[in-house]
């Protein structure tokens, strides 16, 4: 398990020439997102900011027999200001490397009539922004819930481990006394601590 980066990972076929699907692809990490894009023998690089986590997406652009494909290979840090991420809470990271192949779609067919309308493009359209903003809501309210349930279960293992009296707190309360108070406690926090060390490890091999 990568616990610097989670992994996504799409691809779809353009019936265009690789060219045209690259500088659309550009178009829409650079303009639309405002993303810092730098080329790669296979295709491009973008580095950026999603839902307030750092991320690095890799598009590998192939000519084949059909056209071109676009391989997104998406990283995205776990640890961000809103919390670390374990899972792709709703898919968000998914539905937007959907949202960028439907950008570079949509910017190849403008490339081709020459049209300048915004208004439709996939990833700038006002009801997708609104959408994000609900859903950043309710996933913010889903990191802050874990981040307390998180933190009081590291205090309860503190306690446990000082007084040998343990109390967990879940769907019930779990009340356990003595040395298997301690031993839990101790490996709760254990646990902690090797998350957190595994999380600046990853930073400190980054830099």
């Amino acid at each position: 398990m990568d616990w610097k980066y989670k992994h996504f990972n799409q691809e779809r076929l353009f019936a265009a020439p690789r060219d045209e699907v690259a500088q659309a692809a550009r178009v829409i990490m650079a303009e639309s997102l405002g993303w810092q894009v730098a080329d790669r023998p296979d295709g491009l690089t973008a580095q950026g900011y999603s839902f307030s986590h750092r991320a690095i997406a890799n598009l590998h652009i192939q000519t084949v027999s059909s056209g071109t494909r676009v391989a997104v290979e998406l990283l995205v840090e776990r640890a961000g200001w809103r919390g670390f991420m374990l899972f792709d809470a709703g898919g968000y990271y998914n539905i937007q490397i959907r949202k960028w192949l439907d950008g570079i779609q949509w910017s190849i067919h403008q490339q081709r009539t020459g049209a300048q309308d915004e208004s439709q493009n996939p990833i700038l359209r006002a009801e997708n922004k609104t959408a994000a903003f609900v859903f950043n809501g309710v996933l913010m309210f889903v990191v802050v819930m874990f981040g307390l349930y998180f933190f009081t279960t590291f205090i309860e293992a503190v306690v446990g481990l000082t007084t040998g009296s343990l109390f967990l707190i879940g769907r019930g309360t779990l009340t356990i006394h003595g040395i298997w108070a301690r031993v839990i406690s101790a490996l709760i926090l254990l646990f902690g601590g090797f998350v957190v060390w595994k999380v600046k490890r990853g930073r400190a091999i980054a830099r």
